[in-house]
């Protein structure tokens, strides 16, 4: 049996209205149709995102501003847009092979994800990792296809130091959300705790906030 196409989200359909709407112009029916397929290449997208920003298209097409434009008509959110074109100018200055090499489609090599690209910039602006981890990162992100969550466990301990004062007020930011979060349970009544054990949870909690603060 063959398979059905999948059903469009709504989006999709929004988007298909769009490019109806927007006919007589080439350029911003492209752009539609790059946001619509975002998930095949996000470099594309943050190219011609890049060019709308900076030719600032968005104005003759009626919108406010740039992300205006990305929120209403490609559904896009203002902080996506954001890592969109940062990731892309950031590869453009420093791995421009990366962007010629997602234009070639007979490349094996792999594409970065957005997330694996953010997180090599991050690693170079925040300039705690050696150069030599600088090109280990790049390496895995760029030339070996590494992800994020692989990214970030084996380097942020070295791209994200974080100092033992931090560290420690993190955790004991958790603690005591973890603790408040244990008296308001223990309290409720549905859950069968004897009064006495709840009163005593809550003072010795009480007890841990008062340590913590101090």
């Amino acid at each position: 049996m063959a398979r059905r196409p999948p059903v469009a989200t709504q989006t999709d359909r929004e988007m298909e209205d769009q490019m109806l709407a927007v006919a007589g112009d080439e350029e911003r029916v492209e752009v539609i149709g790059i946001a619509r397929d975002f998930k095949r290449s996000w470099i594309e997208l943050a190219d011609a995102l890049t060019r709308v920003r900076n030719r600032e298209l968005w104005k003759k097409w009626g919108f406010d501003d740039f992300e205006h434009y990305c929120s209403k008509e490609l559904h896009i959110k203002k902080t996506t847009a954001a890592k969109l074109v940062g990731s892309y100018a950031f590869l453009r200055s420093s791995a421009p092979r990366v962007i010629e090499r997602s234009r070639d489609s007979e490349s094996a090599a792999p594409v970065p994800s957005l997330e694996a690209v953010s997180f090599v910039a991050r690693a170079k602006e925040r300039g705690a990792a050696d150069a030599d981890t600088m090109r280990e990162i790049r390496k895995a992100a760029f030339d070996e296809g590494a992800d994020r969550p692989l990214l970030s466990r084996r380097f942020n301990a070295v791209a994200f130091p974080v100092d033992r004062d931090e560290r420690a007020g993190r955790l004991r930011k958790q603690l005591a959300t973890t603790a408040r979060r244990l008296a308001d349970l223990v309290a409720e009544p549905d859950i069968g705790v004897p009064r006495k054990v709840a009163i005593a949870v809550e003072e010795a909690v009480g007890r841990l906030l008062e340590a913590i603060d101090d």
